[in-house]
């Protein structure tokens, strides 16, 4: 695949890029990055004690009382200290938790509040509120008084959404529910097992990301992270989440390419919250293209979208590491292995995970891209990590087409798990029978290791 680096016109505004994200990440880590975490928590801790603190009042008194004159300015101060240090502000609200932008808040003595917050939100199907600009104090009150009232009872969310735009409350929008859980968290997935259901929620997430990114607003990775999440605790060797995602097209790549960066970044070692990182980086990857223009050449996208996407994930205000670690990856994930300077981790493993991806669905069998791939060692591929892919994939990676000797045709259904005596076992599904006819579908994978297998072509 193409390289963007080598384009004349954009290599130099690549490398300046690169010096300047360097720079950024190092002035992170001596310190700016805690100072704005901290900034954060506290504005946020307050904004949502605030909030809550307004919907237990309006249990009470109308919200044209006067008695929330005091809270509605303090509100409003708070989230316009927050709007000018990330600008859209994504409060999502979960059981005792509160993050702002990525950034968990202290709830401390105020944990209650947190709870009752959480509580009212999710009356009206409601996760978190980005607030895409500062509210004003009529806003804030037309917000809370639709909070406050009794919630539809069916689409409630969708409801909320249409009464607040009748009121005039715009620049702000309604996240979906969910549960949001970090890696060292005990317990499964409170969401439906159904693997074709979660590939369909995850692939709706990423189009969601992909459309706000072109629709000029600042990026907002938490949904993403919490799919992430669901994948690794699913378990990246289960069968249900290697399903081929439907429809085919550009969001169902961007979820494919995840998956394979996931099972590489876990081949790594990968500490829990870099994986989740490099998942979301993943689902993000292309985003590039959302500021392409349509009608450009194909080449000049190729070429350019890096380096766009870059500068579409750098408007999320402030500097952490996973914003960092998402900014260079999608502006490395082009880059050879042996370019000067040399692409990041995430970079490395995000060309691999790309460039595979796109030969299988070119039409080569996944046998052979690893083999095409292997002429590229050294140079576009970091010789590393794609042999800790091949050994992951094992000698037929998933939706490998094998024949067995009675004429039976079975897809591969996940890849190993890391150990040498399943690398040539693989576990698979029938999709024809011996006399030609479709197998049926679902059951479970079966060891097709010690028998004869021939590769055949996809189509």
């Amino acid at each position: 695949m193409a390289d963007p680096s080598s384009a004349p016109d954009l290599g130099d505004e690549i490398a300046r890029a690169q010096e300047q994200l360097g720079r950024a990440l190092l002035r992170a880590r001596i310190g700016e990055d805690p100072a704005l975490a901290n900034q954060v928590r506290e504005l946020g801790e307050r904004a949502a004690h605030l909030m809550a603190g307004l919907l237990r009042m309006s249990r009470m008194h109308s919200p044209d009382n006067s008695a929330f004159a005091k809270p509605t300015e303090d509100l409003a101060r708070a989230l316009a200290q927050l709007h000018d240090l990330l600008g859209s502000v994504h409060l999502v609200a979960v059981e005792d938790q509160v993050y702002v932008n990525e950034i968990r808040i202290r709830t401390g003595e105020k944990v209650s509040s947190i709870r009752e917050l959480s509580g009212e939100l999710q009356r009206h199907n409601v996760g978190g509120i980005t607030f895409h600009a500062p509210l004003g104090g009529a806003a804030i009150r037309q917000l809370v008084g639709a909070l406050a009232a009794a919630p539809a009872p069916r689409e409630p969310r969708n409801t909320l959404a249409r009464a607040l735009a009748a009121a005039g409350v715009e620049d702000l929008e309604l996240l979906g529910r969910y549960r949001f859980r970090m890696a060292d968290e005990g317990g499964g997935t409170e969401e439906s097992h159904d693997a074709r259901g979660f590939l369909e929620r995850m692939m709706v997430a990423a189009d969601e990301a992909f459309q706000n990114l072109a629709a000029g607003r600042s990026p907002n990775a938490l949904p993403l992270r919490r799919l992430v999440v669901e994948l690794l605790e699913r378990g990246l060797i289960n069968a249900d989440v290697w399903e081929s995602p439907e429809p085919d097209g550009f969001v169902a790549q961007q979820v494919r390419v995840t998956r394979l960066a996931l099972l590489l970044g876990t081949a790594v070692g990968l500490p829990a919250a870099a994986v989740q990182d490099l998942g979301v980086a993943a689902l993000y990857h292309d985003s590039g293209y959302a500021a392409c223009e349509p009608d450009a050449a194909a080449a000049a996208t190729l070429a350019e979208h890096p380096a766009r996407g870059a500068r579409l994930l750098l408007r999320q205000k402030g500097f952490h590491e996973g914003k960092m670690r998402r900014v260079l990856s999608v502006l490395q994930h082009h880059r050879d292995a042996s370019a000067s300077p040399r692409p990041g981790l995430f970079g490395r493993i995000l060309r691999i995970a790309e460039d595979y991806d796109t030969l299988v669905r070119g039409g080569a069998a996944p046998p052979g891209a690893l083999a095409a791939m292997a002429k590229w060692v050294g140079t576009r591929y970091d010789p590393v990590l794609l042999q800790l892919l091949v050994n992951r994939l094992g000698a037929y990676p998933p939706g490998t087409l094998v024949r067995v000797p009675d004429g039976r045709i079975f897809r591969v259904a996940q890849p190993t798990d890391g150990r040498a005596e399943s690398f040539s076992r693989p576990l698979a599904r029938a999709v024809r029978l011996a006399d030609g006819a479709a197998a049926p579908s679902g059951g479970r994978p079966v060891d097709l290791g010690g028998v004869a297998l021939a590769v055949v072509a996809a189509r």
